[in-house]
């Protein structure tokens, strides 16, 4: 056989030629982004190891979709991931998506001890409907949303949120509290007491100082006498019949509409309004609704999460904030220390 001259390169082989092109294709397509977004991001990158082998993969969570009338089975590392991207903003500071971890993660835990009833009727835990649980969206609906290098951005943070609190959840009396979070709030959170009647000691009212300056804390939407009629299953012909019931707090509590009579949340969720704390201006043939704040009102306003955040808060100082009281436990139940109960 004859050998190369010094100005010959050996003929690569048809099989290394193949390894050569699979890596350097690993490299630009996976590789390549990655360092991309830790350049920019410059916050930890997740460990797919640790990810992959992490007890919130090793436990699962039965989500039924009603739309769909089945029930799907999640590792609760992507359940969560699919909260934070439907939940969160894309540019939300590290320690907000922390702290919403690990409130996620509480909601999940206790959901699946105990699931609501619709969930419990079909064999799962939660549903996937976000006027009864956390919403959802998986990772191809977030690079549909905002485009897919902002969207390889955010996954990889919540990724990154997700595993520095790995099996961290929230606890009062050694049981997993209820975690809710709002988008944004009005300004300041509700009470358990005004919510439900129960005064629940970690769900208090909290000032949002954030929330309150935000312009996405109010909203407009106006509606047609037919798209009411719609809507709501009724045969209006005009909004003469229309009260409404308010709570001391603000939020509505009772909704009359001709014949019918329904709780603020349902008549929010009918009109799928961002929330059941509203005004309304009742025109003959048609009524304009503003909404103040997005969300139940309840728990951990996100959006005011963010701010703090962005002030130098950590994650513990920012779910002690929201949720006086409740300690930082493991998962497997054993009780943990208390959360820092100042600022940073």
């Amino acid at each position: 056989m004859s050998q190369p001259t010094p100005h010959q390169q050996p003929v690569t082989s048809g099989p290394l030629q193949f390894a050569v092109r699979v890596g350097l294709a690993f490299i630009v397509m996976v590789l390549l982004p990655i360092g991309i977004g830790k350049l920019f991001l410059r916050s930890p990158m997740p460990n797919v190891a640790a990810w992959i082998q992490s007890p919130d993969a090793t436990t699962d969570i039965r989500v039924y979709d009603p739309s769909q009338n089945q029930v799907s089975t999640l590792p609760l590392n992507t359940y969560m991931l699919e909260v934070l991207s439907a939940e969160c903003s894309p540019d939300a500071p590290l320690a907000s998506l922390e702290a919403a971890a690990v409130a996620t993660r509480t909601y999940a835990q206790r959901a699946i001890a105990s699931p609501a009833p619709l969930a419990r009727k079909y064999g799962a835990d939660v549903t996937d409907d976000p006027s009864l649980d956390l919403p959802l969206v998986t990772e191809d609906e977030l690079e549909s949303a905002i485009g897919t290098s902002r969207a390889l951005a955010c996954i990889t943070r919540i990724q990154t949120a997700i595993e520095m609190t790995a099996g961290r959840i929230l606890t009062f009396n050694q049981q997993p509290i209820l975690a809710f979070m709002c988008a944004i709030s009005t300004g300041r959170t509700r009470t358990g007491l005004a919510a439900f009647g129960q005064a629940i000691p970690y769900l208090q009212a909290v000032a949002c100082p954030d929330d309150e300056a935000s312009p996405s804390e109010t909203a407009t939407n106006t509606f047609s006498i037919p798209a009411l009629n719609q809507a709501l299953g009724t045969n209006l012909s005009s909004t003469r019949s229309f009260q409404l019931q308010r709570g001391a707090d603000g939020f509505v509590t009772a909704v009359h509409v001709g014949s019918k009579t329904m709780t603020g949340q349902s008549f929010a969720n009918l009109l799928q309004l961002p929330s059941s704390d509203f005004v309304w201006h009742l025109a003959p043939d048609a009524v304009s609704i503003t909404t103040y704040g997005r969300g139940s009102d309840l728990g951990m306003s996100l959006h005011e999460a963010s701010a703090l955040a962005a002030k130098g808060w950590t994650w513990q100082a920012i779910l002690s904030h929201f949720y006086p009281g409740a300690k930082l436990s493991q998962a497997s139940g054993d009780i943990g220390y208390h959360l820092e109960e100042k600022g940073k």
